[in-house]
């Protein structure tokens, strides 16, 4: 990133602005900072609704379907984590890759709980178990990535899990 440094003279004042432009190697159409940012709070956003959901409504029916499946139904606590405050975090961009790790543990353990139900085509073609897959592979290429340069706190001299 180059800085351009303009001096404006108006009645003997002199005005210094700084003005950032993107030069060559960081155009704005391939920042791939801006993707992450994208890809960050889309998750995010999408998460917390189910999560928001689990807040108004509480997590009895959802303890029941895990803990008949086999689960331990203590394990329902945790999506109070994964949903809400992970995404959170997500959209913040503080501790991407433990938020993105748990949302992808999550989805991890609803598809496993999918698959024994049974799957099939929705009537456009689609599996059933769609959504569970987006935020699957969503969570795990956000957990590669990272957090990006645009987040709430300076994540570069942390350990490469907590950024």
């Amino acid at each position: 990133m180059s800085i351009e440094l303009d001096v404006i003279k108006a009645n003997h004042f002199s005005i210094e602005i700084k003005i950032n432009k993107m030069t060559s190697e960081q155009n704005f159409w391939e920042n791939n900072d801006i993707g992450v940012l994208i890809m960050r709070v889309s998750l995010g956003v999408l998460i917390l609704f189910h999560g928001w959901h689990k807040v108004v409504h509480g997590i009895d029916m959802p303890m029941a379907r895990m803990e008949s499946w086999g689960f331990p139904g203590f394990l329902m606590y945790f999506a109070y984590i994964s949903e809400v405050l992970a995404p959170l975090l997500l959209i913040a961009g503080i501790f991407c890759r433990l938020s993105t790790l748990a949302i992808f543990l999550t989805m991890t353990t609803v598809m496993y709980i999918e698959l024994k139900t049974g799957i099939g085509l929705d009537r456009f073609g689609a599996p059933t178990i769609e959504g569970q897959l987006f935020y699957w592979f969503f969570s795990a290429a956000l957990f590669f990535t990272g957090s990006g340069r645009y987040c709430l706190i300076d994540n570069s001299n942390k350990h490469w899990l907590l950024k």
